[in-house]
């Protein structure tokens, strides 16, 4: 095997985690965060000889939408992949399928997947503090058994759940905004993998950029920028309803 690289986009840190844990049961590995939009800008090229772990968050059951297109740099050339789809303890619907689609389009070939849920964007109270100890424990067992499938080399194609046509993709009707606690600190404008913040704005949102990761809620240091509004609180309680029950575990796809 040639090199192992981790790759995600991961605006609150859900994801990066559990790619990372998948590639450290592979073995030694390096790090490409699609999250920042310089690197999303740039080129990568792999090998047949090299392994990637690509993982993103699911958005709607799917693949997260950028104007810049995600994975739009990377580039394989029979390179084996495993993929990861991390979600809020809803569904992961289409997500998966789809990852391993546009990835094999641009040359990857999938060897292994994985679905795994951390704490969902909107709320804390859903799957509250995920991924934890267990959870990592399991991905990087199921890194372990990726590696060891691939050695076999027994020829069976890896089948994935999901639809084709993939499902509509939806867009939540509120975005995260600035109070006048905002001190103009930048956060918000570095950690936005959208770049829906303006920095002579900071308060403001574009809402045609924003794809509601709420990853600068979580980065402002005053707590500035909250997401609110009679539709975000409705929203929020039935989720709340509907998934805080019962905590889902992952599932894993191998040949």
């Amino acid at each position: 095997m040639g090199n192992l690289t981790a790759i995600y986009f991961s605006p609150t840190g859900g994801t990066k985690q559990y790619v990372c844990a998948v590639a450290r049961g592979i073995g030694s590995y390096g790090e490409l965060n699609l999250t920042d939009r310089e690197t999303r800008a740039r080129e990568y090229t792999f090998s047949a000889d090299d392994l990637v772990v690509v993982g993103v968050p699911v958005y709607y059951g799917r693949v997260p939408q950028l104007p810049d297109d995600l994975l739009r740099g990377l580039h394989g050339d029979g390179t084996p992949a495993v993929f990861a789809a991390v979600y809020g303890n809803r569904e992961f619907d289409d997500a998966l399928l789809e990852l391993s689609g546009r990835c094999e389009k641009q040359g990857f070939r999938g060897v292994a997947a994985a679905a795994f849920v951390a704490q969902h964007t909107f709320s804390a109270k859903i799957a509250a503090g995920r991924p934890d100890a267990d959870d990592l424990l399991i991905a990087e067992e199921f890194g372990r058994s990726a590696k060891a499938s691939m050695a076999e080399k027994d020829g069976k194609g890896l089948s994935l759940p999901g639809n084709r046509p993939y499902r509509s993709f939806q867009v939540a009707p509120f975005i995260p905004k600035g109070d006048k606690k905002c001190t103009a600190c930048g956060a918000c404008v570095r950690v936005c993998p959208a770049g829906a913040v303006a920095p002579e704005m900071p308060r403001q949102t574009d809402a045609k950029k924003c794809i509601r990761c709420l990853a600068c809620v979580h980065a402002c240091p005053v707590h500035a920028r909250k997401v609110g509004g009679p539709v975000y609180g409705m929203v929020t309680r039935k989720l709340e309803k509907e998934l805080a029950k019962t905590e889902k575990e992952a599932r894993l796809f191998l040949p």
